[in-house]
């Protein structure tokens, strides 16, 4: 049985209330992505002046159209909205986008109950999104439901967003850092449509491998839970509001309470959820999550060819429950055998400045083969005596043959310091799925993800 939200996220046919020949306007915006997108569906222009606009026949109101409508994207002041999303009722319409803002975040709560009080009272089961929202955009099915510019990369990452801006602004990061995204859509002031429906969708939704929210208040706090505890997919949450000015700032942008910090991740950590510091820290781990196995343990082997990036590296570890336990007695011989004599095998292990392909390679695949290793993070100082070239295509051998060999399912990280020689060469691990980043401590944090989705798993098969 499909979910409900199928038919909001594909439907067959879409009418833009609002649709406007000016292209200052949103409904000009929205309209025009509509045609853009790459994808099939009926589409009807609705504006009480216009008989056509961009080339499609008009209509006064969603009643004159003649056909089922699937979707509703409205656009007009304030004021009107209500009576709009009568007459979707009276037209039995599945689903509606209520782009148009002034609503409680603006301080008008009068208008927007009016609205909760259509979809309460009305015998038609419609969806609503927003009010104050930004639409969606299916990147998967190439479907642009939204009134703002920028088309995302197809992948498996599906992002949910309170704050519309932010939203917009996601896509670009995720273009820029090679991550792919499903679905992306903004939640607005949640009216109906909320968090934990979307959570629920997208565990569903078989082009979504891990869900991203940036959340700043939750209606339904138990069924918010509820939803990540039920889910089979990694939960990525972005809660802002953490301080005392932020909570203030929370209540200004969207008009509802931040709410208890403490509770917050509480209750995220108990759902199993993982709670993200920020938007780059949720790409980093969705990036690691999509592209790796999860870790089966916190154990964490180390190589490097440099000392300093290393202990680096196991400071931000083990501040980050993570551990690097000292090699086995079998390890420390295969890796003795590959290092130069000055100096010994440790945790982490130090190649040495003018390591090469053959040491990273033959040094990943041994860690890699240990029982007592459930991770490993390769990392590369540029230090003018090797060819960074050699540990990407370290790395990228030993991801092509952990395909190849169940010993090998264990997570690689990269990590890197240096200038523009190293660009050209993070895109090659970034588009071919390796997670690779400039920081120690974004390099630890995403193999926690790692080790507490394999926590999650581990949970959900004793249950």
């Amino acid at each position: 049985m499909k979910h409900e939200l199928e038919t909001f996220f594909k439907p067959r046919s879409i009418a833009v209330v609002g649709a406007s020949r000016d292209s200052r306007k949103i409904g000009n915006a929205a309209l025009k992505n509509l045609l853009i997108s790459d994808y099939e569906c009926k589409i009807y222009p609705i504006n009480l002046r216009e008989k056509e606009i961009l080339g499609l026949k008009c209509y006064r109101k969603i009643g004159d159209v003649p056909d089922e409508i699937d979707l509703v994207i409205i656009s007009v002041p304030a004021p009107i909205v209500p009576q709009i999303l009568r007459e979707c009722v009276q037209k039995k319409v599945k689903n509606v986008i209520i782009i148009s803002s002034g609503f409680s975040e603006a301080g008008n709560h009068e208008l927007e109950d009016e609205l909760k009080r259509i979809i309460k009272n009305s015998k038609v089961r419609m969806r609503v999104l927003g009010p104050n929202t930004m639409g969606f955009k299916n990147a998967s099915d190439n479907l642009d439901a939204s009134f703002v510019y920028g088309v995302p990369r197809k992948g498996n990452l599906a992002l949910i967003s309170q704050s519309g801006a932010l939203g917009i602004g996601m896509i670009y990061l995720a273009n820029s850092e090679f991550v792919g995204v499903s679905k992306i859509i903004g939640v607005g002031n949640k009216i109906d449509i909320d968090d934990d429906d979307l959570i629920e969708y997208f565990a569903e939704d078989s082009e979504t491998k891990v869900i991203g929210l940036y959340i700043e208040s939750v209606k339904d706090g138990r069924a918010f839970m509820n939803a990540i505890k039920k889910c089979n997919k990694p939960v990525l949450v972005v809660k802002a509001g953490r301080s005392k000015a932020g909570a203030r700032a929370t209540a200004s942008h969207t008009g509802s309470m931040a709410g208890s910090d403490e509770i917050y991740s509480a209750a995220i950590k108990q759902a199993g959820g993982i709670r993200c510091r920020d938007i780059v820290e949720l790409f980093d781990m969705a990036r690691a999550l999509a592209g790796q196995p999860p870790a089966q343990g916190n154990r964490i082997g180390i190589i490097t060819n440099g000392g300093g990036l290393g202990i680096l590296l196991t400071d931000a570890c083990e501040a980050n429950g993570l551990t690097i336990p000292k090699l086995s007695k079998e390890t420390y011989k295969k890796i003795d055998r590959i290092l130069p004599d000055l100096v010994k095998p440790n945790n982490p292990v130090d190649l040495v400045a003018d390591a090469g392909f053959y040491r990273y390679e033959a040094c990943t695949r041994i860690l890699l083969e240990d029982p007592n290793i459930d991770g490993v993070i390769v990392a590369s100082v540029h230090g003018g005596y090797a060819r960074p070239r050699e540990f990407t295509g370290a790395i990228l051998k030993m991801i092509r043959e952990r395909k190849l060999h169940e010993a090998y399912r264990k997570p690689i990280l990269a990590t890197w310091v240096g200038g523009r020689e190293f660009e050209d060469l993070v895109w090659d691990l970034k588009s071919a799925g390796v997670p690779i980043y400039p920081s120690s401590w974004r390099t630890a944090r995403s193999m926690l993800a790692l080790y507490l989705e394999g926590q999650r798993l581990k949970k959900e098969k004793k249950n």
